[in-house]
């Protein structure tokens, strides 16, 4: 087996978690920010990223294209073993966004915010939750601060958590962080996370796999979860 990008030059760095088992019992999926404002083309953050920079803008737009399936791959696994999944979702619940960080406040005249109740605020149609899946409204960059998440998965009985979305070193790794601290086993899915350079999503797997917890792609832990 060939060696992934964001495996190159670990072996440098010493290993600060050990390993665990990948156990379907007790594991939920938690699917970060897939939703119209950063994810679909035509609005919100994307929307401007790709008017201000386009060339910047293609890698990123190139990498939904696969993390998106992915996504909906890992979903439709989730649901067929019968297993939790959880959204979190970015946005303003106070309709003047006075509810974000001070720093974002400080920018919504030259970048408005959008509410629970908008249309950016949605997950993307085809990942988009089913009855009985949680969705989480966040106005933080981590889904476990000032939400009920981290309540709500330990009445479950959640003890490991598989996070994807976007962006990967932003939401993503925010929570993944959050949810480390909190005492949870997290696995991270290279390739159904997406960020806006090469470089930025390969450090961030790194920095994962020797700090805090597991990295695998998508069809690795499909393939595992299948013969449980």
């Amino acid at each position: 087996m060939s060696q992934k990008a964001w495996e190159k030059g670990l072996e440098k760095i010493p290993q600060a978690v050990g390993e665990f088992p990948v156990d379907p019992k007790n594991m939920a999926l938690l699917v970060i920010d897939m939703q119209n404002y950063v994810a679909h083309p035509d609005y919100g953050v994307l929307k401007n990223f790709i008017e201000a920079d386009p060339e910047s803008a293609q890698y990123y737009c190139d990498r939904l294209k696969i993390v998106v399936p992915n996504c909906a791959k890992l979903l439709d696994c989730f649901r067929k073993n019968k297993m939790r999944i959880f959204y979190g979702a970015y946005g303003a619940s106070l309709l003047d966004g006075s509810d974000l960080h001070p720093l974002r406040q400080a920018r919504l005249k030259e970048v408005p915010s959008f509410t629970t109740e908008d249309f950016e605020f949605k997950v993307l149609e085809e990942i988009k939750p089913q009855r009985g899946e949680l969705v989480v409204p966040k106005s933080t960059r981590s889904a476990f601060t000032g939400t009920s998440l981290d309540h709500r998965m330990r009445m479950c009985g959640i003890e490991t958590i598989v996070v994807v979305g976007v962006a990967t070193d932003v939401c993503v790794s925010s929570t993944a962080r959050g949810a480390w601290d909190a005492g949870y086993k997290v696995i991270m899915i290279d390739d159904a996370s997406a960020t806006f350079t090469e470089e930025d999503q390969i450090y961030t797997m790194r920095n994962w796999a020797a700090f805090f917890g597991k990295v695998m792609d998508t069809d690795e832990l499909i393939s595992v979860l299948n013969k449980q």
